[in-house]
């Protein structure tokens, strides 16, 4: 079988889209590992990304295909999407089609019985359009929801990467039989060799809460900060500095304001916490809180469901929009405290998860174990199709 992966259109340079990068990347690169013999995975990329993704491509089976010279604006994007990728299918006789980033190609010539997969990671701009509405402009608004319906309608199959996204997905109106979850992937020893020196140097080597929001109304900076006040009251004296990633133009007192930092830095970050905060209001999946966890961070999250679903017990849990109850959690866990073998324990439990339920390996599997039984429907005729 000959699987066209389609990266043309990720870019790690852009934090909406970050996280579908990171995942694109550990994705293809476990499932090059389990290429099975005669398959051949065609990795379609573009000038920025080509370097990142040529591990995969030193895998055996993989042939990387750079189409433009750096990431394609915004009216090649539409074009690629619109009948340029069909044409290259065709040309390269492709028998099967992946996604990472959650649209399909239109089925203008498309060649027919090539299945088109694609992850969605989550159904956030639907949130906007109901909780925020004119948030986006009316041009964004209509390209992002025509983009999200040809791939409900027209997709033979969609992975959701949590069992949110499926609820959120069928709730669009997608059917069941077009939809399976399969778990996102999480590195299991990430962070583990971060070193104190990798700090950002405006914490000064003091103890910190780390958060991560941003101005993204979905990211609930306001709530991280209200709740991170109130904690302020109740702790008086031995509170503790708020290191927040993802803002940079915050002056409240006792927060250090990061902005964008490295990976280097954020894997430090969540490593030599005290605590990890993150209180967002919706997510597909939600890679922060185990990316803490699973270096022993004790963490207090938001209690919407894909969360619970990801981390398990081994998070606090509290509504984001009630600062005091924040406030109150993040008290307890920092006046408790942890000692170090009770972090070592929180770290191997975190890390027991990752192995048992979001390894890349098994993400890897179950995603091949979707396009397979797509291509094989495909070759039987139309009256036997399941």
């Amino acid at each position: 079988m000959r699987l066209m992966f389609d990266a043309v259109e990720l870019t790690p340079d852009s934090g909406k889209s970050l996280g579908i990068y990171r995942y694109a990347m550990g994705l293809v690169t476990e499932m090059a590992r389990q290429l099975s013999v005669g398959d051949q995975l065609l990795l379609v990329c573009n000038g920025d990304n080509e370097k990142d993704f040529a591990e995969a491509a030193g895998l055996g089976g993989v042939t990387l295909m750079r189409i433009v010279p750096n990431m394609p604006g915004h009216l090649w994007r539409q074009a690629w999407m619109r009948g340029v990728c069909a044409l290259w299918a065709r040309q390269h006789g492709v028998d099967a089609y992946l996604s990472p980033k959650g649209f399909v190609p239109r089925r203008l010539l498309w060649p027919g019985r090539v299945p088109r997969v694609t992850v969605v990671h989550d159904l956030i701009p639907f949130w906007y359009f109901r909780r925020k509405p004119g948030y986006f402009g009316r041009l964004e608004t209509w390209l992002v929801s025509s983009a999200f319906r040809n791939t409900f309608a027209q997709a033979e199959h969609v992975v959701a990467i949590s069992a949110q996204t499926h609820r959120d997905l069928l709730d669009e109106g997608m059917e069941a039989g077009r939809v399976s979850v399969v778990l996102n992937g999480v590195d299991e020893q990430g962070g583990a060799t971060a070193a104190r020196q990798d700090l950002p140097a405006a914490l000064g080597g003091r103890p910190f809460i780390f958060a991560m929001a941003s101005r993204l109304p979905h990211k609930n900076l306001d709530g991280v900060l209200r709740a991170y006040e109130a904690y302020r009251g109740l702790a008086g004296d031995q509170a503790l500095p708020l290191a927040l990633c993802g803002a940079s133009d915050v002056t409240q007192p006792g927060v250090v304001a990061l902005g964008r930092v490295s990976e280097t830095e954020l894997q430090a970050l969540y490593a030599h916490a005290d605590l990890f905060l993150f209180l967002s209001l919706t997510e597909g999946f939600g890679y922060p809180p185990m990316e803490a966890l699973r270096t022993g961070t004790p963490v207090v999250c938001s209690d919407i469901g894909v969360l619970e679903e990801v981390a398990g017990a081994l998070a606090t849990y509290v509504h984001p929009e009630r600062p005091q109850d924040a406030a109150r959690a993040m008290n307890k866990v920092l006046s408790e405290g942890l000692t170090s073998q009770q972090r070592a324990a929180l770290k191997q439990a975190a890390q027991a998860r990752i192995a048992s339920h979001l390894s890349w390996s098994g993400c890897a599997e179950g995603v091949w174990r979707v396009i397979r039984h797509e291509v094989a429907r495909g070759q039987q005729p139309m009256g036997v199709r399941a």
